[in-house]
């Protein structure tokens, strides 16, 4: 039985993905795909464009045969801490063969000097952080540039490095290589190629569209019926389900969530800085810019920097709303403990291999929420990111029924999805 891994975010799931998930299964042989799956907020902090469950029926369909959330706490942190935790999670899982991820142009060995630097931070790449950092430069520019510097000083003749250090897909396949270098895992890296549309790409009149380009035109007016064909092609098979879904306003943005942040800071209770992704700085800033009752591109131009990204920022505020607190991230992103597999949904071919995870998984597989009550100690770490999950999980599909008309369905009581 072979089995490869896949993280993401299927935000939503398009043709592109079940291409990457076609093409995993030629590359590799595997018999299974797993995919783990951010839940209903994303890495770039903000909610997702379909709940978990819609997400996840996309994915069965397209071909994964188990879909597995990521913790909220680790699918809306840092690039770093993301891919750590979803490699730890496929670790921990203790069957999985292959990690399969998308790249433009560079092989799974096209990385290898990269990941040297990044793993071993000599002197010269700490001072050189330290020297783009005083420039004014947000963490990630300022790491990229002394990346950029250690290479031009140890691997001149290797120019797929800049390829590498300039596109989201490389960047993250770098962090992916890193955190099974770090484990030491079995886990066997390799690379789909990347077809169509680049990631930011906006373009939706391409054969493999970005899922940057359905959320535009789904924000732009996809609740039109003249856009049914438009969505039907970029997406293949779901496209029904999705713009139903969006129809019926049956989902979350931010400004959505805008009265929970102003509630959150009007209550003071605790300190800003002790939410996850705030400083001092970060946390004055707020307390200064932050007017009540405005939309949230309003507060998020007010805030921005040029030390930190506006991703940054959005995934600060989603902490303050969701109460993630630092002391909740018992980790750092070289030891991301992830202590249990939620299944949001298996496709039924699947039972095999949902009885070999039960026999050799590190952690417990939890098939439904109320597991989580009986799966772990009162107190515990592991609690706590649970409980963040389904606390998270609560205000959105609240958050979607008030504005849809319907009534919310606990998260306690959902089932996973059986195809």
């Amino acid at each position: 039985m072979i089995t490869a891994g896949i993280i993401a975010e299927y935000n939503p799931f398009h043709r592109g993905h079940r291409y990457h998930i076609r093409e995993t299964r030629k590359k590799t042989g595997a018999d299974y795909i797993i995919a783990v799956m951010s839940g209903d907020y994303v890495q770039r902090g903000e909610p997702a464009a379909a709940d978990k469950y819609l997400r996840t029926r996309l994915a069965l369909e397209g071909g994964a045969d188990l879909v597995i959330e990521l913790p909220v706490i680790y699918s809306t942190a840092s690039a770093e801490y993301f891919a750590s935790a979803g490699v730890r999670l496929l670790h921990n899982l203790g069957c999985v063969d292959y990690l399969s991820f998308g790249s433009e142009r560079a092989e799974v060995k096209d990385y290898a000097p990269l990941v040297k630097i990044l793993s071993e931070e000599s002197a010269f790449f700490r001072q050189r952080l330290r020297e783009e950092l005083k420039m004014g430069k947000n963490f990630p520019l300022a790491r990229k540039d002394a990346v950029k510097a250690c290479a031009e000083r140890e691997y001149p003749e290797k120019k797929i490095l800049w390829d590498i250090l300039e596109t989201p897909n490389h960047i993250l396949g770098l962090e992916y290589l890193k955190a099974l270098n770090r484990m030491n895992s079995p886990i066997i890296p390799v690379t789909v190629r990347r077809e169509g549309a680049g990631y930011h790409d906006e373009n939706i009149r391409q054969k493999y569209p970005s899922a940057s380009a359905i959320r535009k035109m789904l924000l732009d007016g996809g609740r039109e019926n003249a856009l049914c064909d438009l969505l039907t092609e970029a997406m293949g098979g779901g496209a029904d389900l999705l713009l139903s879904h969006w129809k019926k306003d049956d989902t979350v943005c931010w400004d959505d969530l805008m009265r929970c942040l102003d509630y959150a800071i009007l209550m003071e209770e605790e300190d800003v800085e002790e939410f996850f992704g705030f400083d001092v700085d970060m946390a004055a800033r707020l307390q200064k810019m932050h007017k009540s009752g405005c939309s949230f591109s309003f507060l998020l131009d007010q805030l921005h920097t040029k030390r930190l990204t506006d991703a940054a920022w959005r995934r600060a505020l989603l902490h303050r709303v969701l109460h993630i607190k630092k002391e909740d991230f018992l980790s750092t992103a070289a030891d991301v403990p992830v202590p249990y597999a939620r299944v949001l949904g298996f496709a039924k071919r699947a039972a095999p291999l949902l009885k070999r995870i039960r026999a050799q998984a590190e952690i417990p597989l939890i098939q439904k929420p109320a597991q989580g009550r009986k799966s772990f100690k009162s107190g515990s770490a592991a609690e706590r990111l649970f409980e963040a999950d389904i606390r998270a999980a609560q205000l959105y599909e609240q958050t979607a029924a008030a504005k849809s008309g319907r009534a919310p369905v606990s998260e306690w009581v959902r089932q996973q999805i059986i195809l």
